[in-house]
């Protein structure tokens, strides 16, 4: 291992490749679930491949602490990382630092056409996609059939479920829950909670013109019945949860149902709880209404590269059909719509079909209307939503401050459309 200090960030680093070829390489890789892992075997099969070396660069888990990290080095023009793991949503935020891939020779008609345009900026074409990933709804298919329930399609029946359930299983096991989230004051609370203003028809927060629509009714009521599970059939640490604390909790058998990517699907057929999950879309204010964000992971080349070429084509090797196969048997949705009949002839079928059934009406964070001014809008959603969950102010006063906050921080670029 080696540890590169850059400004007041250490960064560690593992070498992969021992190659003697002069050219070296370096991607940043996330860390979520068995991601990095998956990165490192897949840059290591390039470097065998070409006889070039690589270095993976660790990243932190959290999707804010990296971003912050990739805007001080692409802005400073470090060459300390050459490939970056960008989030769908930050195309618009770091393209004037990344090189428009449309110059080399690559075929992007294999890959789904939205996740294409979403990576294409100014007719720059910034990013190749990784992989996709949508907001599921995990459950114990064991303790549904002992209690004779079904699976639930709406808000309502989901928080029934859970309270009947959480009610029997407590009598052994006092910290048993009937949901777990991602809770936290950051991105992924983001994510939930542009699952629930979709489930219940309230709009995208701010819309493609953008008018930021967040303070309706329907808004209202999505938020409360988020804050009325909160020491009900969620617990109060929920506020702290992420992706892996929520599947900790479940995987550890402490809870029915949870909310989480597809990622975690074959980490717990990997557990104990082998044959004993299911998964689907998550619920709808009412049965047909089923949503999930829109997720993913992109791969992008940064201007300061010395070796951009190389780079290149490490990005295409990674976002390749084989790779993406590869990833696929660990839970990865492939980007390449041709690799989808091949999967869901497998054992996760079941999944990939949630998964298809959810990107029919996918949650969209609001990304793309505001641009490069989206992490302060995020920032003003998951801080004041987390406050709010907690039990600080109303529903009403939570999406009239959210609109005029993002309405403010965007110097009135973004109007208001309404208020209640």
């Amino acid at each position: 291992m080696l540890r590169i200090t850059v400004g007041a960030m250490a960064l560690s680093v593992m070498f992969i490749s021992l190659s003697v070829k002069a050219a070296t390489v370096s991607i940043a890789c996330g860390a979520v679930g068995n991601e990095y892992q998956l990165c490192v075997e897949g840059a290591n099969r390039w470097a065998e491949r070409t006889g070039h070396q690589v270095k993976v660069v660790n990243t932190p888990q959290s999707a804010n602490e990296r971003l912050a990290m990739y805007q001080m080095l692409l802005r400073e023009k470090h060459d300390t990382v050459d490939v970056f793991q960008i989030d769908v949503i930050w195309p618009g935020i770091l393209h004037k630092y990344l090189v428009d891939l449309s110059q080399y020779a690559i075929d992007t008609s294999i890959y789904f056409d939205g996740l294409v345009k979403n990576n294409t900026v100014n007719d720059r074409l910034i990013a190749l996609p990784w992989y996709v990933d949508v907001g599921l709804l995990y459950y114990r298919k064991d303790l549904l059939q002992k209690y004779n329930r079904d699976v639930p399609e709406t808000w309502e029946e989901m928080r029934l479920t859970a309270e009947h359930i959480q009610k029997e299983e407590q009598r052994n096991a006092p910290d048993f829950w009937g949901y777990v989230w991602q809770g936290d004051d950051y991105e992924g609370l983001t994510c939930n909670v542009v699952e629930w203003l979709v489930s219940h028809d309230a709009g995208n927060i701010v819309e493609a013109d953008g008018k930021i629509t967040l303070a309706n009714n329907q808004a209202v009521s999505a938020f409360n019945e988020a804050r009325s599970w909160m020491g009900r059939i969620s617990p109060a640490d929920v506020l702290d949860y992420r992706e892996e604390d929520v599947r900790g909790s479940f995987q550890s058998g402490k809870a029915l149902f949870m909310r989480n990517w597809p990622y975690a699907w074959n980490l717990l057929n990997d557990s104990d709880l082998k044959g004993k999950v299911g998964v689907t879309v998550l619920p709808g204010s009412q049965k047909g209404k089923p949503s999930g964000a829109l997720g993913g992971w992109q791969l992008a080349v940064t201007k300061a590269s010395k070796h951009p070429e190389l780079a290149v084509d490490l990005v295409l090797y990674l976002a390749g059909e084989r790779e993406q196969r590869l990833r696929a048997q660990h839970g990865y949705l492939p980007s390449i719509a041709a690799l989808y009949e091949q999967v869901e002839s497998s054992d996760s079928a079941g999944m990939y079909s949630a998964v298809n059934t959810a990107l029919g009406n996918v949650a969209l964070r609001p990304s793309t209307a505001t641009s490069r001014l989206y992490g302060k809008a995020s920032r003003s959603i998951y801080s004041q939503v987390n406050r709010f969950l907690s039990g600080s102010g109303t529903a009403d006063q939570l999406v009239s401050q959210i609109a005029q906050d993002i309405h403010h921080k965007s110097l009135g670029r973004l109007p208001l459309a309404s208020e209640l």
